[in-house]
């Protein structure tokens, strides 16, 4: 393992191996993520500005099990990415205490955090209160306030870019993981930041690379829960 100096004068530091602890946090807590998400997915609802209040509710009660199941499952992914989120910047204070790239990391998950709390208030409002009890107007505002949450996804999808990506240069660099995953992360969150100009200059492109670091982001956390694992046994 490489040795890491800070300037003339000062003792180098050695990094440290990776703990069993944070190696079986990170890869408990990213496997909890993997499975969590797919519950959060958003059930098909019928188009802002073309549904009356009725519409809404009848959308609602229909939809009832799988917006419970949404909620549930975002209240608890947000507590799984916090704890992964913490998990991976305790890991790179081991290998390099001095990295940056520990503080872009609680950055990054953290403002995923926030936007996925954000999305799964959005969610509450069909779950918590009984609708027939609320006027058209707050039934109409909610619903239009509700999908101001698909918007959030750019926003995401860099926050998602910037945890994986400061991770894996991080991992690469104190080999706290395999490789293929450090260049898989890397690749991931740089199709997920390139995507941003796809907001300035539209493109198919830009497209592709937003799906690519959306979806990227799915299977990473499965990926990633089976490195640690596979490291942990190792130690």
């Amino acid at each position: 393992m490489s040795t890491i100096t800070t300037g003339a004068g000062v003792e180098p530091v050695t990094p440290q191996a990776p703990a069993r602890a944070g190696l079986g946090v990170a890869a408990g807590a990213s496997l909890a993520l993997f499975a969590l998400m797919f519950g959060t997915w958003t059930p098909e609802s019928p188009e802002v500005g073309r549904t009356d209040p009725a519409g809404i509710r009848a959308w609602a009660a229909d939809a009832a099990s799988t917006l419970q199941l949404n909620a549930f499952a975002g209240v608890l992914s947000v507590v799984a990415l916090l704890v992964l989120t913490a998990a991976l910047a305790n890991l790179i204070r081991q290998a390099a205490p001095n990295s940056v790239l520990g503080g872009i990391t609680l950055l990054g998950g953290g403002l995923l955090a926030a936007i996925n709390t954000l999305v799964t208030g959005f969610t509450l409002l069909w779950v918590l209160p009984d609708l027939t009890t609320l006027d058209d107007a707050t039934v109409q505002t909610w619903y239009a306030t509700a999908h101001v949450g698909q918007m959030l996804g750019e926003v995401a999808v860099v926050a998602q870019s910037l945890l994986m990506g400061a991770f894996s240069l991080a991992a690469l660099r104190g080999r706290i993981v395999a490789r293929w995953l450090c260049w898989l992360g890397i690749v991931l969150a740089g199709a997920g930041l390139t995507s941003v100009a796809g907001v300035v200059v539209p493109s198919p492109v830009f497209q592709t690379t937003w799906l690519v670091g959306l979806y990227g982001w799915v299977l990473w956390p499965l990926l990633a829960s089976v490195t640690f694992a596979v490291r942990l046994r190792r130690r």
